[in-house]
């Protein structure tokens, strides 16, 4: 411990030495403190949705580290880096100190190249505290970025004096591994709509939302309560670009999602009136209702936290065991609908241009981290999703008509609804309970079927007729009159077909 108290003491002298810049952020009182608050201490700007309230430097056990990371910080504020960088870089330096007392260097004349490999090492067998795997090239390489700024500044400082050259290639040219794009894939996002009803309302208009348009959470969480703008027979959604700071509208594909907006503005209008400005609000608790569904207990007129968002999804996940495809329970972020929303319009055809303008990204390079992935909509399927359709109900009256915007519009429309049939489409909105009437699709009143469906629809006929001649042979009256029941059923959606085609 000695060896360490020297060196406290070296620093501590090197700095009162140097220059004035450094003399005068030495005689900030902040240093004496381990915890700051980041609005009270440093003055920092935070946007509602993401608040860090403090930044701690109280679990960098060196003392000279933690000085050097303290005046870091400093500089780094004075130049409005955001508080999420900030914190960002104490968690990282935080962690390189917890390796330095694994090893137990207390003298940072040892940390040298060997040291930063063996740092590397480090990093690689421990396991992610939120995910409980292990760190992603992505995250070792901002710990490599941050060590690199601080000893980089220390050097330019005059403080310590550290070799970055191993630093060189480790970061700034790390890769995507486009295999890992964090979207969701088609099972999860199957086991999301089965339990979606078990979540607040809110919530799930929430969901619904950023998997139709692609949002960033803190657009989606920010979102003026009149959001909605409409010109002529099209609607566009208003809302400031997070990651710009401007004004910006969307255009909505899917009309579906104007009567789920208008819904939570009514539901904003009943609790809050006109006390709250904001489409979406917050909650003190949660409560378990009779039917096992979660709901606000008391709802709140503040911005909800993305860490509030993701929580009630991997609450969900947990209670709902929603898993990958190997079997493992899935880790909801928020950023995930928004990569699925680009992979989407990449699979479905559309140009770069157009993704790049929807998505509100500032450069085409964005679209080559979805480009890779499941080239699914291809001639024929491509054409299907862009065919105009008249739908029947089980009286065979037709209930709707659509033509398809974009290969995009008619992917997500899809996506609005509940259940995945044989054939025909299930129109039940994702909203409501789960299906009262599963594998029974003919006796639901939410069952559509379009002149796509009637090879189908004739086949089943045909075979309702020859289990009804079976049943008469036999005298099975209470199968025949089941059978007569689908036999009327599948005679109407066919001649409502034929007579509307």
């Amino acid at each position: 411990m000695n060896v360490s108290n020297d060196w406290n003491n070296q620093i501590s002298k090197l700095l009162i030495a140097g220059n004035s810049k450094t003399k005068k952020l030495l005689s900030n009182p902040l240093l004496n403190k381990d915890t700051w608050y980041t609005i009270e201490d440093l003055r920092l700007k935070m946007n509602p949705h993401n608040k860090i309230l403090t930044i701690n430097f109280g679990a960098i056990k060196q003392d000279w580290l933690k000085l050097l990371s303290k005046l870091y910080i400093l500089i780094r504020s004075q130049r409005n880096y955001s508080v999420t960088y900030l914190n960002q870089d104490v968690f990282h330096l935080t962690r390189f100190s917890r390796f330095l007392g694994s090893k137990l260097i207390f003298n940072p004349v040892h940390i040298d190249n060997c040291l930063f490999e063996e740092f590397d090492y480090y990093l690689r067998c421990i396991k992610s505290d939120i995910t409980k795997k292990s760190l992603s090239e992505s995250s070792i390489s901002l710990n490599y970025k941050t060590l690199n700024n601080f000893f980089n500044l220390c050097r330019h400082e005059g403080w310590l004096d550290v070799n970055t050259y191993w630093f060189k290639g480790k970061y700034k040219f790390s890769k995507v591994n486009h295999d890992e794009i964090d979207y969701l894939p088609e099972e999860v996002w199957n086991q999301l709509e089965e339990n979606l009803y078990l979540l607040p309302e809110q919530i799930q208009r929430m969901v619904l939302i950023l998997r139709t348009t692609g949002l960033r959470i803190g657009e989606l969480l920010n979102l003026p309560f009149n959001c909605l703008r409409q010109r002529g027979n099209k609607w566009y959604l208003r809302l400031k670009s997070e990651k710009y700071d401007v004004e910006d509208e969307l255009p909505i594909t899917a009309i579906e999602l104007v009567t789920i907006i208008q819904e939570q503005q009514n539901y904003i209008k009943k609790y809050f009136g006109e006390k709250h400005c904001y489409l979406l609000c917050s909650n003190y608790r949660i409560k378990i209702m009779t039917d096992k569904r979660w709901e606000f207990r008391n709802p709140n007129p503040r911005i909800m936290r993305t860490e509030t968002f993701n929580n009630w999804l991997n609450r969900l996940s947990q209670k709902a065991n929603i898993c990958s495809k190997d079997g493992e329970l899935w880790y909801f972020k928020s950023h995930q609908f928004r990569k699925t929303v680009a992979t989407a319009m990449t699979n479905a055809g559309v140009r770069d241009l157009v993704i790049q303008k929807y998505l509100r990204h500032r450069s085409p390079d964005m679209q080559r981290h979805y480009k890779h992935l499941l080239k699914q909509v291809l001639g024929s399927e491509y054409e299907e999703l862009t065919t105009s359709k008249k739908y029947v109900d089980i009286t065979g009256n037709v209930v709707s008509s659509y033509k398809p915007n974009s290969p995009v519009t008619e992917i997500i429309r899809r996506r609005m609804y509940q259940i995945t049939t044989q054939y025909g489409e299930c129109h039940r909105p994702t909203l409501k309970k789960p299906c009262p009437t599963v594998n029974a699709c003919w006796k639901c009143k939410e069952w559509r079927v379009s002149s796509d469906d009637l090879p189908y629809l004739k086949k089943d006929l045909q075979r309702v007729e020859d289990e009804l001649k079976s049943a008469l042979a036999l005298g099975m009256i209470r199968q025949q009159q089941g059978l007569e029941d689908d036999r009327n059923i599948l005679n109407n959606c066919i001649q409502g077909l034929e007579n509307n085609d």
